[in-house]
């Protein structure tokens, strides 16, 4: 009995027998560990019945159908709940036989059964791996060790146009494109007889014909001996991706505004063209439309997008195939000449350039002009790499510029020492304008006189730069280097506020100085926050608005923009005088007589040098004359060097003057004394 038990523990599946009083007399070890009965339990001591592994419906089902059938037939057969002493549910599937004595009656029964929870959790797998499978976006393709195919998804559906009737048993060569050799498919064979897998691009062709590029990804499935049963193809379509791969490339190697290739498009592709063994000369010409700033302040952003629209398709025009074209930054082009190193044709595609760029364009009815500027560089002579390439082409670039603008250069060794020794200065002049250096800065004064009795009636600031080490540093250099590198700004400010700090410690010595004039640049206008750095500035000093007048010369009111007359009537409205400087210039506009909040006009010292000489253009000054004094403005003439000028000045109805034959610039101590030294020999 004993050996037999020994057997029954040894299966795997629920054995248990029963009285006919559905006591349990015996359990195998399957049974005691699936419904959680110790295996050191006692049923004779401690007896146990069906229904405690039963709920009522189970119960129900054993007492009315499985045991009478098991007393009628001898068996029954089924799937029947058990439940666990922990609880647990169990679907188990029962047979069921009698116990019969000598005589043919029933004593007992015996349950056999199985677990089925394995099993259905295997199908719970299998069904979930077929709708895993079903809904992947990834196109899966199983096949036999001979590669004939078993099965397929419907993603693979999707991507080749092939139904899984219409693969069934064939093998993937139908999907082949002729793109690859016959070498590249007994590559991937040996990769996968070698590691057991393979993947790498593969360009297949579809039901309908089309060529595509997909990922594929085999893996090699063994048997328990290790022999391969089946390949798994994972299939991903790459025409999409691609497609989005190349509109990203197209946003980040676009200027999104016109359309061409921008900085990044532009180093690609000149590194790509010097990366070549055998380079061929090419020309970079880098071009500025020019003074596109006005523009956007005048028109705004969207007048300078428009603007540069239009120039861009001008140069587009102008480059065809032959060249290439790009955009750096707000108002600066690149073209690329490749193959080229005639000179006189690369200068004759600058020619060409600036002409087209010079014609006017039309914003809102208004004609604008430009005044644009080009930089030639060639490859290999001037740079071998990219990027020194292009800083060499932006420096001759810079170098047309400062010469009058409307030229072209090509780039030189000349031009590079200039340029350095430009960004040198620049360095020193950024650093000069600091509150505590000493750097050389220095106001100077030209005095303003009265015509009718020569006393002096005012004076203008003027900025000199007396560098420690470089010495005197001509206004004709640094100036025009600040306005280009917008130092102009804190330029400007740093003669504003030496020029209180003046008037401030004038007036705590004693000296009450007249009006003096200080000059605004153009840029300095369209900072919004002037109107308040001013008012602030005198406020901290303690002087009085009304003792300083403000220049502007007429250069600042082309394309003159709303805010900047807005900016200038708010000075006047907070006591600054205001001036018109260099009346005559070329600029001139009644227009600006009649909308700019002026209190003083200065004629230009080129309207008063052929004053004597040209008698029509004292019939012109004294026109002018009459008008500005119909207008309540007052007049200051500059740049009287004769006694004869001053008269004839004199006579039209000028009273103040200023010029080498009174006074020449002076550093401000000088001024003062002369000032005062004259103030008391009138008294």
């Amino acid at each position: 009995m004993n050996r037999q038990r020994q057997f029954l523990d040894l299966t795997g599946d629920f054995i248990a027998s029963l009285d006919r009083d559905y006591r349990i007399e015996f359990m195998n070890r399957s049974g005691r560990r699936m419904l959680g009965v110790g295996m050191d339990h006692d049923f004779h001591a401690n007896p146990m019945y069906a229904k405690d592994f039963h709920d009522d419906d189970n119960l129900r089902l054993l007492q009315e159908e499985a045991f009478p059938q098991v007393l009628s037939t001898g068996c029954w057969n089924g799937t029947i709940l058990f439940r666990s002493l922990d609880g647990s549910s169990i679907p188990v599937s029962l047979r069921v036989l009698a116990h019969l004595d000598e005589k043919g009656r029933v004593t007992g029964l015996t349950g056999v059964g199985q677990d089925l929870r394995l099993q259905q959790a295997l199908r719970t797998q299998e069904a979930m791996a077929d709708r895993i499978l079903d809904s992947t976006i990834e196109g899966i393709m199983v096949t036999d060790s001979g590669a004939r195919i078993q099965r397929v998804n419907p993603a693979f559906t999707q991507i080749t146009g092939y139904t899984a009737e219409e693969v069934q048993g064939l093998t993937p060569r139908f999907l082949r494109s002729n793109h690859h050799e016959q070498d590249f498919y007994e590559q991937m064979n040996a990769t996968l007889s070698e590691h057991g897998r393979w993947q790498g691009e593969v360009w297949n062709r579809r039901k309908s014909g089309e060529v595509y590029l997909q990922w594929m990804s085999i893996s090699a499935l063994r048997g328990q001996e290790g022999q391969v049963t089946h390949y798994v193809s994972v299939l991903h379509d790459l025409t999409e991706m691609r497609a989005k791969e190349a509109e990203i490339e197209q946003l980040a190697f676009t200027d999104p505004l016109t359309g061409v290739g921008n900085r990044h498009k532009l180093i690609q592709t000149l590194n790509h063209e010097l990366g070549e063994e055998d380079t061929k000369p090419l020309a970079l010409m880098c071009v500025d439309l020019g003074q596109l700033s006005p523009i956007n302040d005048r028109f705004g952003m969207r007048g300078g997008d428009q603007l540069i629209r239009c120039l861009s398709q001008r140069l587009r025009e102008l480059t065809g195939s032959a060249l290439q074209l790009f955009r750096l930054t707000g108002d600066e082009f690149v073209i690329l000449q490749l193959n080229s190193s005639d000179l006189t044709d690369i200068a004759r595609q600058a020619v060409r350039c600036i002409q087209l760029l010079q014609q006017p364009v039309t914003l809102d009815g208004e004609i604008i002009r430009l005044s644009p500027s080009a930089g030639i560089a060639l490859a290999p002579k001037d740079a071998s790499d990219a990027d020194t390439l292009l800083a060499s082409a932006q420096t001759a670039m810079t170098a047309a510029k400062q010469s009058g603008r409307d030229s072209y250069r090509f780039y030189d060794e000349a031009i590079s020492s200039a340029m350095w020794h430009r960004l040198m200065l620049e360095q020193q002049l950024m650093l000069a304008t600091q509150p505590d250096a000493d750097l050389g800065l220095k106001l100077y004064l030209q005095p303003k006189v009265s015509l009718p009795d020569g006393q002096i009636a005012g004076a203008e600031v003027l900025l000199r730069w007396e560098h420690p080490e470089k010495g005197l540093i001509s206004p004709a250099e640094f100036i025009p280097l600040a306005e280009e590198s917008r130092l102009i700004v804190a330029l400007d400010r740093w003669v504003f506020a030496r020029s209180c700090r003046l008037l401030q410690e004038s007036t705590a010595a004693g000296y009450q100085l007249p009006r003096i004039s200080i000059n605004l640049s153009a840029k300095q206008l369209q900072e919004p926050d002037l109107v308040e750095w001013c008012a602030n500035t005198v406020k901290r000093f303690g002087l009085d608005p009304g003792c300083i007048e403000l220049e502007i010369t007429e250069t600042a009111f082309i394309n003159l923009a709303d805010t900047v007359l807005e900016r200038l009537q708010a000075l006047r409205n907070t006591g600054f005088s205001l001036a018109l400087d260099d009346f005559g210039t070329g600029y001139s506009s009644l227009t600006y007589l009649r909308r700019l909040p002026l209190d003083v006009v200065k004629i230009d010292r080129d309207f008063v040098a052929d004053l004597c000489q040209d008698e029509r253009a004292a019939t012109l000054l004294q026109g002018v004359m009459q008008l500005l004094d119909k207008l309540d403005f007052s007049v200051v003439a500059e740049g009287i060097e004769t006694t004869e000028q001053s008269a004839l000045l004199h006579s039209i109805g000028c009273n103040v003057g200023q010029g080498f034959l009174f006074h020449r610039p002076m550093p401000a101590d000088e001024f003062i004394a002369l000032y005062y030294h004259e103030a008391s020999s009138s008294c």
